[in-house]
């Protein structure tokens, strides 16, 4: 069997086009329009440090405020915490607290200056929801 001259004339009549190159998943220039561009140092805005500050209150709040709904006999409204009360007791709250804590630190990390900005500003607004509806529950 000879393919020989077969791969040969494929490579004669068939021309290979140029290939345009694709945007990288990863990178760590910020103008490769990378789909995640990794950063050594993330700069803190004076922004992104006021919603860090409102993000620490209404979470301390929303823990003080869980824990005594919890004593006075209210139950929890989220699923994910209410799960991790039934089978971690107070420890389960205190690690859903970290784990958000960690995902926002992730995400302010990784995502551009306005992005973060947006991202740290919802949860910070969720967040005062949450703590505004515990106060109406437990002080009327």
């Amino acid at each position: 069997m000879c393919v020989g001259p077969v791969i040969f004339a494929a490579r004669v009549f068939m021309p290979i086009e140029p290939v345009e190159p694709t945007m990288p998943v990863v990178s760590t220039n910020e103008n490769d329009n990378a789909l995640l561009t990794l950063r050594r140092r993330r700069r803190m805005t004076r922004t992104h440090a006021a919603l860090w500050v409102a993000i620490l209150c209404t979470t301390t709040a929303d823990i003080v405020l869980t824990m005594v709904g919890l004593r006075v006999g209210l139950r929890e409204g989220n699923v994910v915490v209410a799960t991790m009360l039934a089978e971690f007791g107070l420890v389960g709250l205190w690690l859903v607290k970290f784990g958000a804590m960690v995902w926002l630190v992730g995400g302010w990390t990784l995502l551009d200056d306005r992005d973060a900005a947006v991202f740290l500003g919802l949860f910070a607004a969720v967040t005062a929801v949450v703590v505004a509806s515990n106060a109406v529950l437990l002080f009327g």
